[in-house]
């Protein structure tokens, strides 16, 4: 079996692709949004902030993971009706 080359344009590929990568995305959206809105006015410490924004980035990820399979689906169904298309 040949291995594929490992190209920037694979790894995009295999990016785009994976459930993680949509999870992590929205769960650093949701600490971006809710982050100053919960850490304002707070007195936190530098460190104070920065766990409750790897928290509420840690909740966004866990939140999305239905989402997130759903995208993939789409794009894979996606992709899949391209190449018969293609082929065709």
């Amino acid at each position: 079996m040949q291995k594929r080359p490992l190209s920037v344009a694979y790894i995009l590929f295999y990016l785009l692709f994976s459930e993680d990568t949509w999870r992590i995305a929205a769960g650093f959206v949701c600490a971006v949004f809710f982050g100053p809105l919960l850490t304002q006015g707070r007195n936190l410490s530098r460190g104070g902030e920065v766990m409750v924004w790897l928290m509420i980035l840690a909740i966004g990820w866990s939140l999305t993971a239905w989402p997130a399979k759903k995208i993939t689906a789409a794009l894979q169904r996606a992709l899949k009706a391209a190449s018969k298309q293609r082929w065709s």
